[in-house]
């Protein structure tokens, strides 16, 4: 059993459905991963690492980077918008043959969830009616269907401003699921912006984690987004998510629950940016530090 560590695009301010600071073309990006002592990445957005499996494995080779997963998120629970189901067959199929074993699904930002962003009895009362559940569990087990396909599992992302944000929420979507089926992509710090405990959870369902997002958040700035009830976009500009160490949360009992729990798989050090935002104007020097950070809690 063993734990990788990785980065990813968004840690350059790289995000989907936002557009992409100039100034980080993937070279740069890929490069940047490799200088601060990662041994692989995530797709980030299709579209901005090549979208040429060939050239991206050769892309990749050359820097001695492992591609770990790729992020895709759709309206699962609107099933008017099931043509998300193609984006998910084209990431599933480039990512497979660049050598990915792992697809990370979540459920797409939309307005009304967005505005309930890190809060989380608004948030629990804007959740999906029973139908759309059943539209969501669908839809999930289409892409798990697809992805099995191309030889790859499916971990779910919880994420601040969809469907799936908060810890009822959560385990709502995995009563639906069985442990062989779906799998959780832990994001530490969505986690607890969206009402949960990251260690709480780990002690009782770290069996369910099949990667792990890595993200800490600032408890002040949290505090202060939630009193000004800022959607998640604007949380982030905020600087609610923090360089991974300097945040509130225990990523040695994190670490150490993951080992217990027999963990083998990816952890991502990530912190959400955004152009402009707090935190976007260091992206190297942060993932120096954070993979730092690891290597003193021994990983």
């Amino acid at each position: 059993m063993a734990i990788k560590v990785a980065s990813a695009p968004i840690n350059w301010g790289i995000m989907e459905h936002v557009e992409l600071p100039a100034e980080y073309p993937y070279s740069r990006v890929l490069n940047e991963i490799k200088t601060a002592g990662y041994s692989g990445t995530e797709l980030g957005p299709y579209g901005f690492l090549p979208t040429d499996s060939a050239v991206l494995r050769k892309e990749l080779a050359k820097r001695f980077l492992t591609l770990c997963s790729a992020f895709v998120d759709i309206e699962l629970g609107n099933k008017a918008a099931q043509a998300g189901l193609t984006f998910v067959s084209r990431s599933a199929k480039l990512i497979s043959e660049a050598g990915a074993r792992l697809l990370v699904l979540s459920d797409k930002i939309t307005p009304v969830r967005n505005a309930t962003s890190g809060r989380r009895a608004d948030a629990n009362r804007v959740s999906w009616s029973e139908a759309e559940w059943k539209a969501a569990a669908a839809a999930i087990r289409e892409v798990i269907a697809l992805c099995k396909a191309v030889g790859l599992r499916v971990a779910f992302h919880h994420h601040v401003g969809s469907h799936v944000e908060t810890p009822e929420e959560i385990d709502h979507l995995f009563s639906l699921f069985s442990a062989d089926e779906l799998g959780l992509c832990l994001d530490t710090g969505h986690y607890v912006y969206g009402g949960g405990d990251t260690i709480a959870f780990l002690e009782k369902q770290v069996s369910r984690v099949w990667c792990v997002h890595l993200k800490d958040v600032y408890d002040k700035q949290s505090a202060e987004a939630r009193a000004q009830q800022m959607n998640f976009h604007a949380a982030v500009r905020h600087g609610v998510f923090a360089p991974l160490g300097q945040g509130s949360i225990d990523f040695a009992q994190v670490l150490s629950l993951l080992k217990r729990g027999e963990f083998d798989g990816w952890v991502v050090v990530e912190a959400d940016v955004l152009p402009g935002g707090v935190g976007a104007d260091a992206p190297l020097a942060n993932a120096i530090a954070g993979r730092d950070y690891l290597h003193k809690l021994g990983v």
